[in-house]
């Protein structure tokens, strides 16, 4: 997907900091049958703290840019904000398989892996929690404790290249561009959930693949911003299907 071979898939299903995170993931998958109200986003970050300590990853990099650590609260606060009106709009398996991608673009985007080879682990470990039949819930809350760990990632892991950096944490860029049309729009009409999955693998693609790799931070941000746009509010303006039974936010 990310210009990843199989083979890179399969050398990373091998890699021990990746089967740490693996079983990390599935005892927080577990833990979520039995408190389902706790939130798939939440238990992730925690799952994933949990992980990046046990391989011994949860320490900073000393070349991290100063400016890292408030780009990364804005993006989580952006991202639950987010989120939080997604979850109003489509199921919530939805919304965590965007993290998900998420998380697989950092991996493919960042130039040293280590860590992100962890929350990966912990991702896949995670992913059957997010079977709709599980109803589990998601909870947008969780998005500021899971952004905030994966962007420890994206800082620590991407600080040998700048765009990269900006890539990653713009990944976030298509639910928080379509979540934002849906609230100008004020339309009964939802998104279809597939096409709002597909956009941001789309999303993911560019970001990673182009922004990440352009070796320019203002290049990067405006190839994001343009994706965002296109994939995100393009994607509340043009694709929707029939009004739902109303939700609770989850």
């Amino acid at each position: 997907m990310l210009g990843m071979n199989p083979l890179t898939l399969l050398d990373l299903l091998g890699q021990v900091d990746f089967q740490r995170g693996f079983v990390v993931g599935l005892a927080a998958t577990i833990v979520l049958l039995f408190v389902r109200q706790a939130g798939w986003m939440l238990v992730w970050g925690v799952a994933a703290i949990v992980a990046l300590a046990w391989t011994g990853m949860l320490r900073g990099n000393p070349a991290a840019p100063g400016w890292g650590v408030a780009a990364v609260g804005v993006t989580a606060i952006a991202s639950a904000a987010a989120f939080r009106v997604l979850l109003r709009q489509v199921p919530a398996w939805a919304v965590g398989s965007i993290f998900a991608l998420w998380v697989l673009g950092v991996w493919g985007t960042v130039p040293d892996t280590e860590r992100a080879i962890v929350t990966m682990g912990t991702t896949a470990g995670m992913l059957p929690a997010l079977w709709p039949a599980l109803r589990i819930r998601v909870g947008w809350e969780g998005a500021l404790v899971a952004v905030g760990c994966l962007g420890f990632v994206v800082i620590t892991d991407g600080a040998a290249r700048t765009s990269s950096m900006v890539g990653a944490l713009g990944m976030v860029g298509m639910p928080v561009a379509a979540a934002a049309a849906l609230e100008w729009l004020r339309t009964d009409r939802r998104p279809s959930p597939w096409w709002l999955v597909a956009a941001q693998v789309v999303h993911v693609i560019v970001s990673g693949r182009i922004a990440g790799q352009t070796h320019q931070a203002a290049v990067a941000v405006t190839v994001v911003i343009l994706s965002a746009l296109v994939t995100g509010a393009g994607l509340a303006f043009g694709v929707s299907t029939r009004v739902p039974r109303r939700r609770k936010p989850r």
